[in-house]
């Protein structure tokens, strides 16, 4: 096996990293795959990216799996520079890559994708049924080339994959415009002529943005939004991005180990980009991470001048090219991270900054977009940023307005980035402790229970010493039980200006539905908590929760409250006596355990009584519909389907159980999948209750 290819015998083609060392986007990777395959509905496909979060390697991997497929589906991947460029020289590159990646596509030829050849030398290369209509594509080029008309153009080269002859393939385009995020409005709008120019055209395509701009740019270009898929790309989970750590410290050569991995993990918030960012400066400058003060220091450093200093300043210059106005507003910025009120009007922005009107919005929009502010048009509130971010503008304040010694912010930097290091690893190991107190209320969905799980004091009694399989077989005979709302929205209480002495993700407000009746009597606003205690809490501290919940509710008018408490080790006799009649729910952390097991876990596939029969039930969302395609492909492999089938099986699977979760609208928020093999098929019926 040679070094383009990976372990798992996929050519890496456009992919930067192998397949294998690809972490946290196989769910969105599958489902771009599926969609770029759709024949009878070409549709749009959104891809919006939180700031940071990375985009183009995805897309590259997309890539290298539909060139492998050899279908008729030809990949295209662009990616618009984010170095300064016009719209003109930008659809120009687009065309060359486009003709450079369709014909390495045709000719099975990858090395075409990475050479640098003129248009004209592409045409060389085209096989004989392509040269006809390239040449014609490239002659009308030429005539478009030397007008004045450069809209024109820019819409000539963006189109230039519609006129590839339906016998020759159905190209699929995949463009990342994160780089037009802080592009400055001329006399026509770069992402909003893409936007136009490929919902017009009869290709699936998909379209990757800064989901603040790519919205706004596809409202601009008014799309019609239930033409397009969507796909939300939020930062990786902690175990991803932990895995992404270690695989691109081995790819580096860089030293590493548990606990400075799962700083990196902590410090950027998961951040593919700014954790890729930190294990390239520890490979160029020979640095190993092993402790926290090789990662502190590394860390200024970045902030001071390397990578992550050019991708901030970059940010800036887009939004502020001028430096006395960027000096301005790094102090007010600066300010604003460190100020109790945050917020101020645009008005009062705009005369701090001396800018006209058409100035400060573009600087605002640009800080926007890259939710570093947030601006709705009257007011900006600029205290809510990222980490990095704030450690960026601090140093830039003290260097560029306060003009303070560049060895003495250097070392108060370090000095205070080790000295929030541990805090920061505490507050991690404490929360990974804890149970996940938003994401279990936010699975309730009117499903029943049993009502032990909320009531600690019966649950000690009947309980207490019986094994996990016991604790199952009880629980699934209880016959007293309690329907849960359907949630529709969650908060942590800081969220509504509560602070309560807990960390942010133990106090969580719940607001739902009972029954999934949607009327002003069946509204109720869960308030659960995590009470911190060695051993059962005391009634003494029960009651000081269960006052601090109700003053919360009623500070902020919700009507029909439900309040749970939750402690470790559950509550003292007297504290369950308060919690009923206060009418509140108690219970441990096991019980919680118990009922998030019951919630979330898919029903194991089990023979129905036909001898190949299967059925399976799956809960929607969570990429799940990735397990039910590994099930089915494990049930085909078994029949001796071959693997081509196979691969169209699963697809078909996952798209199917998409539909079903985005479409069916199903109370229970339940997939399932019944399979049937018989001699010569398998039959696959995919069900909701929507």
């Amino acid at each position: 096996m040679n070094g383009s290819e990976t372990r798992d015998n996929h050519r890496r083609i456009l992919g930067r990293v192998t397949r294998n060392e690809f972490v946290g986007r196989g769910g969105e990777l599958e489902r771009i795959s599926s969609h770029a395959s759709r024949v009878s509905e070409p549709r749009g496909l959104l891809l919006l990216l939180a700031p940071a979060a990375g985009i183009s390697e995805l897309l590259r991997q997309v890539y290298d799996d539909l060139f492998e497929r050899r279908g008729e589906i030809v990949p295209i991947f662009f990616a618009i520079p984010r170095s300064e460029t016009t719209p003109v020289s930008t659809a120009i590159a687009f065309l060359n890559t486009f003709l450079a990646q369709y014909i390495a596509f045709r000719r099975n030829d990858p090395s075409l994708c990475h050479a640098s050849l003129m248009l004209r030398d592409l045409l060389s290369l085209a096989p004989p049924s392509d040269y006809d209509w390239i040449e014609d594509l490239l002659e009308s080029y030429e005539r478009g080339r030397f007008t004045n008309d450069d809209q024109a153009l820019v819409r000539f080269c963006f189109r230039a994959p519609q006129r590839v002859p339906l016998a020759n393939g159905r190209p699929y385009v995949m463009l990342d415009i994160v780089g037009l995020s802080g592009d400055r409005a001329t006399e026509y709008s770069l992402d909003t002529e893409i936007i136009t120019t490929l919902e017009r055209a009869n290709h699936p395509f998909a379209l990757a943005g800064l989901r603040r701009h790519l919205l706004h740019a596809a409202h601009e270009a008014d799309c019609a939004f239930n033409s397009f898929d969507i796909i939300r790309l939020e930062q990786l989970d902690e175990n991803e991005a932990r895995q992404l750590v270690e695989f691109a410290a081995r790819r580096q050569q860089v030293e590493l180990n548990e606990l400075t991995r799962d700083l990196l993990v902590q410090q950027f918030d998961a951040s593919p980009l700014f954790i890729s960012m930190l294990l390239q400066a520890a490979r160029e400058k020979g640095v190993g991470l092993t402790n926290y003060l090789s990662c502190e220091q590394l860390y200024v450093d970045e902030l001071m001048g390397g990578h992550l200093h050019h991708y901030f300043s970059d940010l800036l210059e887009q939004a502020a090219p001028l430096p006395e106005t960027r000096r301005t507003l790094v102090r007010q910025l600066a300010e604003a991270a460190i100020s109790d009120q945050p917020t101020a009007s645009f008005e009062a922005w705009r005369k701090l900054l001396r800018l006209e009107v058409a100035e400060m919005k573009h600087l605002l929009n640009v800080l926007h977009v890259h939710e570093l502010i947030n601006w709705n048009d009257s007011l900006v509130e600029a205290g809510k940023c990222p980490a990095p971010w704030k450690d960026y503008l601090k140093v830039r304040f003290r260097l560029d307005v306060q003009n303070e010694p560049r060895a003495l912010v250097v070392a108060d930097a370090i000095a205070e980035a080790l000295k929030r290091a541990p805090h920061t690893m505490a507050r991690h190991y404490r929360s990974a402790a804890r149970l996940q107190l938003r994401s279990l209320l936010s699975e309730f969905n009117s499903q029943l229970v049993p009502r032990v799980l909320f009531q600690y004091e019966r649950f000690k009694e009947s309980y207490r010493g019986a094994s996990l399989d016991e604790m199952m077989r009880t629980l699934d005979a209880e016959t007293d039980l309690v329907r849960l709302p359907q949630a529709f929205h969650s908060a942590t209480c800081s969220a509504f200006g509560k602070q309560i002495e807990v960390d942010d993700e133990s106090c969580i407000v719940v607001h739902a539905f009972e029954g999934a009746t949607y009327s002003d009597a069946n509204q109720i606003t869960w308030l659960a908590a995590q009470v911190d205690a060695k051993l059962e809490v005391d009634r003494d501290l029960t009651e000081v929760w269960l006052d601090r919940l109700d003053s919360l509710a009623a500070e902020f008018g919700f009507a029909r409250v439900r309040i749970l408490l939750i402690s470790s080790e559950g509550f003292s006799e007297a504290a369950c006596a308060l919690l009923e009649l206060r009418g509140a729910y108690g219970a441990s952390r096991q019980q919680m355990e118990l009922l998030a097991a019951r919630l979330g876990e898919p029903v194991p596939t089990r023979p129905t009584s036909g001898e190949n029969e299967f059925v399976a039930i799956w809960p929607m969302g969570g990429d799940n519909e990735l397990l039910a395609a590994n099930l089915v492909e494990q049930i085909a492999r078994r029949s001796n389907f071959k693997t081509e089938a196979i691969n169209q099986i699963k697809t078909a699977i996952v798209e199917a159980c998409i539909n079903a979760a985005e479409h069916s609208l199903s109370p229970d928020r339940k997939i399932y999948q019944r399979f049937r093999v018989d001699d010569d098929k398998l039959v696959v019926t995919i069900s909701s209750r929507g």
